[in-house]
């Protein structure tokens, strides 16, 4: 088949692009992609449970659990019990991991705008709405052929 599928280009894009963020990262902040998603979705939730955050992880909560002391040890993320529910946690970033969070975040994203300095035919903000579009659209015809 010689037409290209736009499926195919988007998984080849986000793996070209998580590949160079978790090289970038490692080089500048010793953290792996993985890790980072994991401190900037913390960082975007109000003391989220495991559970919780495994499904914005898009993970088993045994997943999150494997890797909390990982992030505890280092001082990126306290522990604590749900008040009233001693079998649930809560997980909050320290201060140490919410500077992480957002320094890694906003390096990433000056690092890829500067690649992208260089192609005047590339309008980022048209991009970025184009596919929070996209994104959303797929995200409804999800939830619509669930429901039926």
């Amino acid at each position: 088949m010689n037409s290209r599928r736009i499926t195919f280009t988007l998984n080849e894009l986000v793996y070209v692009l998580n590949s160079t963020a978790d090289r970038l990262l490692r080089a500048n902040f010793d953290i792996t992609y993985s890790q980072f998603l994991f401190l900037v979705t913390l960082l975007s939730q109000k003391n989220p449970t495991p559970s919780h955050l495994a499904e914005c992880l898009g993970v088993s909560r045994a997943a999150v659990s494997q890797r909390l002391s990982w992030f505890q040890d280092r001082n990126f993320l306290k522990i604590s019990k749900v008040s009233g529910n001693d079998k649930n946690l809560s997980l909050k970033l320290t201060r140490k991991g919410e500077i992480l969070a957002t320094q890694s975040a906003d390096f990433l994203e000056e690092e890829f705008r500067i690649i992208f300095d260089h192609a005047a035919f590339v309008d980022l903000e048209k991009l970025d709405k184009t596919l929070s579009q996209i994104k959303s659209i797929l995200i409804q015809n999800q939830e619509s052929r669930n429901a039926a």
